[in-house]
């Protein structure tokens, strides 16, 4: 198993080494190994890494807040362990990104969050300017798609394989 310093992702990553560390404190359990006084620098693994950079870019480019960022993440955790995107060694070279899915987040009450991640599955071409896609979905938090539904006013759409393949391409 490969394991990253805090200094070579962010270095990597092109994201502060204090924000970064701020982001490793906010979504990761305490390292057992490290603390500010003991001399170890944190190590991460492939997991705990994306964890932190998924994390930071709910805070930084999605404008959630650190709570509401650690809410999103553990709940859709095991969605993210069960499709790879949680893995020790992600399966995948420098052409080949996973099958492209697409969380939708919707703020269905005060503090709550419901999400229907969304994978294509065909796409079809009816003309030039219309395509009809078909395309296989998983509610979480959520019996019924809150779009579809009618009842979500707005929400916020997260490209996650991209974000993943952007991840793996920068610490590689």
């Amino acid at each position: 198993m490969i394991y990253y310093n805090s200094k070579y992702l962010s270095e990597k990553l092109g994201i502060n080494p204090a924000k970064w560390k701020r982001w490793a404190r906010e979504f990761l359990p305490p390292d057992p190994l490290g603390g500010l006084q003991s001399g170890v620098a944190r190590q991460f693994n492939v997991k705990d890494a994306f964890k932190v950079y998924l994390g930071g870019y709910l805070v930084s480019e999605m404008k959630f807040t650190i709570p509401y960022a650690s809410q999103i993440l553990t709940e859709l955790s095991a969605w993210l362990q069960n499709n790879g995107f949680f893995s020790f060694s992600p399966r995948r070279d420098s052409k080949n990104c996973p099958q492209p899915y697409h969380i939708y987040i919707y703020g269905v009450g005060p503090q709550r969050f419901a999400y229907a991640v969304r994978m294509v599955a065909a796409t079809e071409s009816c003309d030039e300017r219309h395509h009809q896609q078909t395309f296989l979905q998983t509610l979480i938090g959520t019996d019924k798609d809150p779009l579809i539904a009618g009842t979500a006013k707005s929400g916020h759409l997260l490209a996650i394989s991209a974000l993943y393949c952007d991840f793996l391409d920068h610490i590689a």
